[in-house]
């Protein structure tokens, strides 16, 4: 198949050509018309389908259910509405739970991925349980626990060629001394974290490449004692998760947060709960209730807010209105940076021969238009 007539959107150029892929991969690229073209894009820009790097769930589906037995009709569900968000990837994220869960998780990640017919799933996400107490949002405290090496490695050994993100709080409970030893297995991330300065910077400096939903579940400035937030932005060598709802952050703040840290360091992330594409009302989201209004979730009958249910295509369109960034930018938040964190991005997240033909068309505007995934149009 041939798209023809789009602006092609490539890492530091945009190109006005045409993409021939398979159901597979793209197999060129190329400037210019071609009379053999199937789908003519209209000018459109032409991205890499998004990649949702940090997802509990949406449309009833919570991945803590790979815990249960019972999350198959959840999860299809969940394959039926992703594709219409523009996402064609995402890293399943789950919240503190048990040793038992986690195990049950890991033995039952092979069985979501028998039903994951458009291998819309690249990693796990393991977002607790070695967070902070202090800085625990919604996860459950009790749950809450230091690193255990001996759980880590059977997870490792049950998924030994799985992607894995592992999040961390590394001043909580002698986290950081751990470091070295689950580095060479797991991704690190940094967040849900009261880490001073120091110890973040040296978080960072162990391996820690990636920051947990940025302001986040993370201390706030002071203009005397320098946060983790100082040390986040001196620093040039991390990826930072970014949550584009305007509720979680406020546009102010990821204008100022685009301006600092510049395109090449954000990835945009919903951190979507079960409610995503439900309708407002109450849910029961990790055993506490919650309550869906509009955007945002709530603590049953509060104001604080448990988590979010935006559509990914939407927290793009929102970066992109607030920034006002180009389409190359667009690509680096939406795809590319957090392929690149991963270290996948000759294979999706990016419009290289041979990755994934999986494509989004947005328009000037960012929004996004027509999806394709695996080389059919969705």
């Amino acid at each position: 198949m041939i798209i023809s007539n789009a602006r092609i959107v490539l890492e530091n150029k945009i190109i006005h050509g045409f993409i021939e892929f398979d159901n597979n991969r793209i197999i060129n690229i190329k400037t210019g018309t071609t009379n053999k073209a199937s789908y003519d894009a209209k000018g459109l820009y032409l991205l890499p389908a998004f990649i949702d790097s940090h997802t509990h769930g949406g449309y009833g589906m919570d991945f803590n259910m790979l815990a249960n037995h019972w999350y198959k009709e959840n999860l299809l569900n969940y394959f039926e509405h992703i594709h219409q968000e523009g996402v064609g990837s995402v890293l399943l994220t789950t919240v503190t739970c048990s040793t038992d869960d986690l195990n049950s998780i890991a033995g039952n990640y092979r069985n979501a991925k028998d039903l994951d017919k458009n291998n819309v799933i690249k990693g796990w996400y393991i977002e607790g349980p070695y967070i902070s107490i202090k800085r625990k949002g919604a996860h459950n405290q009790k749950l809450i626990r230091p690193i255990d090496t001996n759980v880590l490695k059977k997870l490792k050994n049950l998924l030994p060629h799985v992607t894995k993100i592992l999040a961390v709080a590394p001043e909580f409970k002698n986290n950081l001394s751990k470091y070295k030893i689950i580095k060479k297995d797991y991704f690190l991330a940094t967040g849900h974290s009261d880490a001073n300065y120091w110890e973040a910077m040296k978080s960072f400096d162990e391996g820690a490449k990636r920051v947990i939903h940025l302001y986040n579940a993370l201390p706030n400035f002071d203009k005397r004692t320098p946060t983790i937030l100082n040390a986040i932005f001196n620093r040039r060598d991390l990826k930072c998760e970014l949550i584009c709802d305007k509720g979680h952050v406020a546009p102010e703040v990821i204008l100022n947060t685009y301006h600092i840290l510049g395109a090449d360091q954000i990835m945009v992330i919903s951190d979507s709960l079960l409610t995503k594409g439900l309708k407002d009302g109450t849910y029961v989201v990790w055993g506490t209730e919650v309550d869906k209004r509009g955007v945002l979730d709530y603590i049953h009958s509060t104001d604080k807010i448990s988590g979010g249910n935006l559509p990914y295509h939407k927290q793009i369109e929102n970066f992109g209105n607030i920034t006002k960034c180009s389409m190359n930018e667009i690509l680096k938040v939406s795809s590319l940076n957090a392929a690149k964190s991963i270290k996948q991005e000759r294979h999706f997240g990016n419009l290289v021969k041979d990755a994934e033909s999986s494509f989004v068309l947005l328009d000037k505007k960012y929004r996004l238009i027509t999806t394709f995934i695996k080389g059919v149009k969705i």
